[in-house]
């Protein structure tokens, strides 16, 4: 559905915010994160 479209989600590394990028991701999404705290982790999660 969403295949080849970007999504900046801002907040993206913890809470609603990884949960939305997550949901973009799963539905085909490239997902560009922002937020602050462990980016590294919530890279690893939309990754997965």
């Amino acid at each position: 559905m969403l295949k080849g479209k970007t999504a900046l989600v801002t907040g993206s590394t913890s809470g609603i915010g990884l949960g939305i990028a997550l949901a973009l991701a799963k539905e085909g999404a490239r997902i560009i994160l922002n937020g602050f705290g462990d980016h590294q982790a919530a890279i690893e999660a939309v990754k997965a």
